[in-house]
């Protein structure tokens, strides 16, 4: 799913188009008017099948001199979702080691009420879902790899309470975690990762979807296991390898330095199969990856995805997560913007061999 960023905003304006006189006056379900005063919603493209969240320019949030995100602030951040605290402290105060809020000017609302609706040939839907920051440390400073792998643990810990509880709600069909580190513009730089919950599939997640399913029918295996089979016995791409974890540069990487993190026992959902020794693996594995891209490798921008299986108790059609358990495999992608990507078409061009990547990543590992 495209979702318009913050540099966009406003860029598809719904009052500024020229709209038939009977497309406006539809409301979906009265909280969300169209005319002068529109509010955002989903609207697929019928002619790509891709969904894009048109929403208003708003005058967004500006920090001031202080930091909301660190401990004494709480009060500026709407109230707290969930945290980790130390001694019993209270919520929304000081003392806690992670702590989740919403987001003040969401893309997608828990409190907004789900509509689907047609408009003609097309299709909209309101943008029912959560919007969730999770913020990593207390301390302002640290970075993906300047936090300890303790602390990682407790972040890792941490999405998957959350995934568990938004699932619990059948109008969510999807969660994506995502992780940005010095992203362009950013107006607050104190650790933290965006957890968005919707109720459609993303698009990638959809296409993804399709390739596992389809590999999965003709071939009866998920195409990720026979990945980590492949590339263990290869070598040539694989980065770091634990008891339960594979670091590897995809066959075909989008951008330089691309990098998978794939557990080595099949589960589709990242949720139900962590344990203790799971997250202390892929804590120490993070940890020394992003230690490795902060060192030798200059410490890009980067953007680290966590894809975990769809909601599968909010299913639209009966059988439709018929094989998930066997033909998706949850996993970590994190992709550099060491360098702007090239497209031609849609095709990605690359020009650092992930062979040449997974080689120097290799030889440049911190643990």
């Amino acid at each position: 799913m495209r979702v318009v960023g913050d540099e966009e905003r406003g860029e598809v304006w719904p009052g500024e188009l020229a709209q038939p006189p009977d497309l406006w006056a539809i409301d979906l379900h009265g909280a969300i008017p169209y005319g002068d005063d529109v509010m955002a919603d989903l609207r697929k493209d019928p002619t790509r099948g891709r969904w894009v969240l048109v929403r208003p320019r708003t005058a967004g949030l500006r920090p001031g001199d202080q930091c909301p995100f660190c401990p004494g602030n709480e009060s500026l951040t709407p109230p707290e979702i969930a945290a980790y605290r130390k001694d019993g402290s209270p919520a929304d105060s000081a003392g806690w080691s992670v702590r989740v809020i919403p987001e003040a000017d969401p893309y997608f609302r828990i409190e907004q009420q789900l509509v689907r609706e047609g408009v003609g040939l097309y299709d909209r839907i309101s943008p029912r879902g959560a919007t969730e920051l999770i913020v990593e440390s207390p301390g302002h400073d640290d970075t993906p790899a300047t936090m300890g792998e303790a602390q990682w643990e407790r972040v890792l810990w941490m999405y998957r309470e959350r995934i568990l509880d938004l699932k619990r709600d059948v109008n969510i069909r999807d969660i994506l975690v995502t992780r940005r580190h010095r992203a362009p513009g950013a107006r607050i730089t104190h650790p933290y990762s965006r957890l968005t919950a919707i109720p459609i599939i993303f698009d990638e997640v959809r296409r993804k979807l399709r390739e596992c399913r389809e590999y999965y029918e003709y071939k009866r295996r998920c195409v990720y296991c026979d990945i980590i089979r492949q590339e263990v016995a290869g070598e040539e791409r694989l980065i770091r390898q634990t008891d339960r974890f594979v670091a590897l540069s995809p066959y075909a990487p989008q951008s330089p330095f691309e990098t998978w993190i794939l557990p080595r026992q099949h589960h589709c959902a990242y949720e139900e199969i962590l344990t203790g020794e799971v997250v202390r693996d892929l804590a120490t594995l993070l940890a020394g990856y992003f230690r490795t891209l902060a060192g030798p490798l200059g410490d890009p921008s980067f953007e680290m995805t966590l894809y975990t299986a769809p909601n599968v108790s909010a299913k639209v059609l009966p059988g439709e997560w018929s094989t998930i358990t066997d033909d998706y495999h949850w996993h970590v992608e994190v992709v550099p913007d060491s360098h702007p990507r090239a497209r031609i078409g849609g095709i990605h061009v690359n020009e650092t061999p992930p062979e040449e990547a997974a080689r120097r990543l290799r030889q440049s590992w911190r643990p």
